[in-house]
Order: C-alpha cells, then sequence, then structure tokens
C-alpha cells in the first residue's frame, strides 16, 4: 500500500511539475530509487522527494530556484551537526522543490524520485537485497555495496570500486563488489 501511495504521489507531483517547466527541461532526467538499504548521496538540480521507512536525511546543500519554493520534511526530529542540518525518524517523508541540492540518506527502506539532473552516489548495506534504481527510464538495477550513477542531461553513466563505464543509459548498472 504504501509503494503504491509512493507511486500515486510521484505520478501527481512529477507531471505537474515537467508541464509547468515546460521548454527548460529538455535534455533532464529521471531517478527513482526504490527499497533502498544504506547509503545514498544524492547531488543535483531540479525536483526531488521520497520516504524513509528508518533512518536519516543530511542536507548538505539545498539552494531553491526561487523564494517560493519550499522545502518539507515530516515525522523526523531536526538537529544540527557539523554545519548541515540532519533529519532522523520513522516513517520519514521529504520533498525539496526546484532546486540545488545536495542530501545524504541513511537507514532502510528507502525511496526517491528526482526529476532533473544530478548524481547518485550508492552504498548498499550489504543485505543481499538493497534495493533497486533506475535513470532516465531505463530499466531498474540492483544497488550493489557502491557506486555512482549520472541522471539527466543524456549523461547516464556508473562508476563503482571495481571500475567504471560510461555511455547511454542501458548501461547503468551498480556493480556488487564481493
Amino acid at each position: 500500500m504504501r509503494k503504491l501511495l509512493v507511486i500515486l504521489l510521484a505520478t501527481v507531483v512529477i507531471l505537474p511539475a515537467a508541464a509547468w517547466a515546460g521548454s527548460d527541461t529538455s535534455g533532464d532526467g529521471s531517478l527513482v530509487v526504490s527499497s533502498a538499504n544504506g547509503k545514498l548521496t544524492v547531488q543535483g538540480k531540479g525536483l526531488i522527494f521520497g520516504h524513509l521507512d528508518h533512518g536519516t536525511i543530511t542536507i548538505v546543500d539545498y539552494k531553491p530556484d526561487a523564494n517560493t519554493a519550499l522545502s518539507s520534511v515530516s515525522g523526523a526530529a531536526l538537529k544540527l551537526l557539523g554545519g548541515n542540518v540532519v533529519y532522523s525518524g520513522s516513517d520519514v517523508r521529504f520533498l525539496f522543490p526546484s532546486g540545488k541540492y545536495n542530501l545524504i540518506l541513511e537507514g532502510s527502506g528507502i525511496d526517491v524520485s528526482a526529476v532533473g539532473s544530478g548524481k547518485l552516489k550508492a552504498t548498499g548495506a550489504g543485505t543481499g537485497d538493497d534495493g533497486s534504481f533506475a535513470v532516465d527510464g531505463s530499466r531498474a538495477q540492483q544497488i550493489g555495496t557502491s557506486g555512482t550513477v549520472t541522471y539527466g542531461r543524456g549523461n547516464s553513466s556508473t562508476s563503482s570500486s571495481a571500475g567504471s563505464n560510461a555511455g547511454g543509459a542501458s548501461t547503468t548498472h551498480v556493480s556488487k563488489n564481493g
């Protein structure tokens, strides 16, 4: 039921946002992370929202495109840690509309949707099923123990500690390191 709610929310938020953005979004892409366990670092420009079953969101940086773009985080306690805002809790929901962001998400049951361009660094918890991701409409790939993927602007590429691979959307696999 929760995943259906996230998908419906994504449809309600992303489609109007994409229509509103008009021609400025040519070349922009998408990122979808489902049921991730571990640590995700997402740096990008555009809209990003999601949910954590349990964990923390560290806001390293967020600069909205307009003063009317209000971010929202619910279900979490806020604290300042090392100059960053950190939210922690269970059943945490977040929305950062229209801007540049650098977020670190750590925990379990992490779902993220983003429209725009950016980079995801994923480090799985090593549980065997650390979730999946898809970029720019490609097929979902499993999250391994570490790796990086770029989305949007036609720059889908990945690298991991085992090597580097650049190219189109068909090369968006974050490998498992064993």
